[in-house]
């Protein structure tokens, strides 16, 4: 016997994140497609402007393809799933914690919790997730095509941070970066405190799309200690990715000075009596004569953390 299934929404806009969820509802049984009624969207989300019977249409069109589904409507997100005998919830990433919420309500009313199931996002080609409402705001189209550059805020005014990270993003979109000093950061981050400063970096701010923060630090582990580079990426929408790059040692006596308050670059200045390329190359070119650039390590931390962005069915 076919599990009871059922699936709710909008479903403005058709795109294809609804169509992802649809066809895993119609996959796992039979499914209900609850669709949000216009006098619901009025208070719920007033900037939806196609009518229920032109979302109606657009569902009926897409499903032809598929047997054993129906299309109910619905006024408010939890009444037909909290009192009717279904099996499974099929939910978007989204809404996950409103279906843990129907099943709590479940309970209250003495009925078995419904199997739950999440459908991961479908990405536009910003690689943000494909929305009806970016779609309402002519960001992108029902494919995902971005129709302007990304908007990237990198918090730090360092040019080898920059170049290092525009270089990297724009391999998978068309940016506009804009560059701003963050302030309130430790001058020689240790361990935690790398972290903390790169995700203080990657703040967003009003009207962009990512914000990127690169920071340097050194860690500290049971095997010796380590100078890293650490990339936070942040979007507009509240997902965090984060990655680092390669790590080279560093010399358990100058780990005394640099917890003194003495900058891994001035002690390399100190030194190696470098100063002429010492931004461009920084430590690591100088302790591994000139074979590897500070930018190489920013780089490959700039694509480890995207890693999760271009994975979202394992990541998100």
């Amino acid at each position: 016997m076919p599990k009871e299934v059922i699936v709710g929404g909008t479903f403005d806009n058709l795109h294809l994140g609804h169509q992802k969820l649809l066809r895993k509802a119609v996959k796992e049984g039979r499914a209900i497609i609850g669709l949000v009624s216009d006098e619901m969207l009025e208070e719920w989300k007033p900037g939806v402007e196609n009518s229920f019977e032109e979302r109606k249409r657009e569902l009926k069109n897409f499903l032809s393809a598929y047997e054993g589904w129906s299309i109910v409507e619905i006024d408010d997100p939890f009444g037909m799933a909290v009192e009717n005998d279904f099996d499974t919830l099929v939910v978007s990433y989204e809404t996950r914690e409103r279906g843990e919420k129907i099943n709590e309500l479940r309970k209250e009313k003495g009925r078995d919790p419904l199997e739950i199931i999440e459908v991961k996002p479908v990405l536009a080609d910003d690689l943000l997730p494909i929305k009806s409402t970016r779609i309402r705001e002519g960001e992108i189209d029902r494919e995902g095509k971005r129709s302007s550059a990304v908007k990237v805020h990198l918090g730090s005014e360092n040019p080898v941070k920059e170049e290092s990270a525009r270089e990297v993003l724009s391999e998978y979109f068309r940016l506009e970066m804009v560059t701003e000093k963050t302030e309130g950061l430790s001058e020689q981050p240790f361990d935690e405190e790398i972290i903390e400063g790169a995700r203080k970096r990657a703040e967003v701010p009003d009207d962009f799309d990512y914000g990127v923060g690169i920071e340097s630090g050194i860690v500290e582990t049971d095997s010796g200690t380590f100078s890293l580079e650490y990339v936070v990426i942040k979007d507009k929408f509240g997902f965090t990715s984060m990655g680092h790059g390669p790590g080279f040692p560093v010399p358990e006596d100058w780990v005394r000075d640099l917890k003194g308050g003495i900058k891994l670059g001035r002690k390399i200045e100190v030194v190696f009596e470098e100063e002429e390329n010492k931004e461009k190359m920084g430590a690591v070119g100088l302790l591994t004569q000139g074979k590897v650039e500070r930018k190489d390590c920013i780089s490959s931390a700039c694509y480890n953390a995207m890693i999760p962005r271009l994975n979202a069915e394992i990541y998100y």
